[in-house]
């Protein structure tokens, strides 16, 4: 180990909560380091849609007008349907606030918009390639991290690591943070089609009986569709062949019929994600934090994993400014953190029980089951309090 580092504040993991937050601390003036583990953003990702809500943040930080240039499709509306039937609707523009959109772009253009921000602040530094291997504690408290770029080991000491690596957080694992899992029934594949000509630019579900598809417009001209199979029964599904799958999509959706044959001929074009919530006990250890996927995994239903993580760090953020200011030099305990940790589980809680309630619904087997969902669904497309649900989904507290 050759190099040690002082900064106030060590994020792990340069998703959007970690890079977010970075920003919002640099521009207060707090030393922060990022550390993310990959090489470079250009992977793949899933969760390409954002929320209204954190379309908000992104334009009050000034980046929106910065992503325009890049381009991305605005979203308007969520839509499900029973084959061709309509079910339910939410037409954003119904919204009593200033945004009335959220936008599908590739995460790493939002990410490498927020860096670039946040790089005009001589106090803000992200290391790529680099992992956190180990936490440093001194007297109970967490007092930095032991970082690994390349073969190299460094040490960092700061006054609060975060952990926002996400889903399988090491940190998490580090800190011996316990989280209660919840596995659902079926996994979900994903694949990308061509979009259709004068196909709808709203997010979408269609069902029909226990099946069903989610379509989301993915920019610049493609979508981005889901379905689910039992869990564990990727290798069965595998096994009945291709040609059974591209089936099973296009009894749902028949107008997917022909691009299925063209874009969908091995299993290559698809990705699994095995679905799960996780939901930590505690979120904080003196000196220590956790946000966005490593403090509560969200089911894809609705795609709210990146906004929730999103507003987590803004949420977060004035709490360490305050503490730092008011006390300089210290490790900032839970109890400051507490407060935090509070308003935002509650806010998790009404998502993942939302979310839990869909998969109920969407899972329905029987005929009874069925009709159910058919009638619970138009009930809730007539009511006149749907969109103060469905902003809470989209805004979150914050700008509700």
């Amino acid at each position: 180990m050759t190099q040690k580092v002082n900064k106030q504040v060590c994020i792990a993991g340069g998703g959007p909560a970690g890079v977010l937050l970075g920003l919002l601390l640099a521009k207060q003036g707090v030393g922060v380091l990022v550390m993310e583990r990959r090489e470079t953003f250009k992977r793949e990702f899933r969760g390409e849609t954002i929320a209204a809500g954190s379309v908000a943040i992104l334009d009050e930080l000034g980046l929106l007008q910065s992503l325009k240039q890049n381009g991305f499709i605005k979203v308007k509306c969520i839509e499900m349907y029973e084959r061709e039937k309509l079910l339910f609707r939410a037409d954003f523009e119904s919204f009593k606030h200033k945004q009335k959109f959220g936008i599908d772009i590739p995460q790493p253009v939002v990410l490498q918009s927020i860096i670039d921000e946040a790089s005009q602040y001589p106090n803000f530094e992200i290391m790529m390639g680099t992992a956190c291997v180990e936490l440093v504690e001194q007297n109970g408290e967490i007092v930095g991290v032991i970082g690994k770029q390349g073969n190299e080991l460094f040490e960092v000491r700061s006054e609060l690591v975060v952990g926002a690596d996400g889903r399988h957080s090491q940190l998490r694992k580090m800190a011996d943070i316990k989280t209660k899992v919840k596995t659902f029934d079926r996994d979900l594949v994903w694949f990308k089609l061509p979009k259709p000509k004068n196909w709808s630019q709203s997010n979408m579900i269609k069902v029909h009986k226990n099946k069903h598809l989610i379509i989301l417009p993915t920019f610049p001209d493609m979508l981005r569709v889901g379905t689910y199979i039992p869990r564990g029964g990727y290798r069965e599904t595998r096994q009945q062949g291709i040609k059974e799958f591209r089936d099973m999509v296009t009894e749902i959706e028949p107008a997917f019929k022909e691009l299925m044959e063209q874009h969908i001929t091995s299993w290559k074009d698809l990705t699994m994600l095995d679905i799960f919530t996780a939901f930590a006990r505690q979120w904080s250890r003196n000196g220590l934090i956790l946000i966005g996927d490593a403090a509560h995994t969200l089911s894809p239903v609705l795609g709210q994993g990146v906004n929730i993580a999103m507003q987590d760090a803004v949420e977060l953020s004035p709490f360490i400014v305050n503490h730092l200011q008011n006390n300089p030099g210290k490790t900032v305990p839970r109890e400051a953190l507490i407060p935090f940790e509070k308003k935002r589980k509650k806010t998790v809680k009404f998502v993942q029980d939302f979310q839990e309630r869909q998969e109920k619904i969407l899972a329905a087997k029987s005929q009874m089951e069925t009709l159910v969902r058919r009638v619970k669904m138009r009930a809730l497309h007539r009511l006149p309090w749907k969109m103060k649900v469905m902003s809470k989904l989209q805004h979150g507290i914050k700008y509700n």
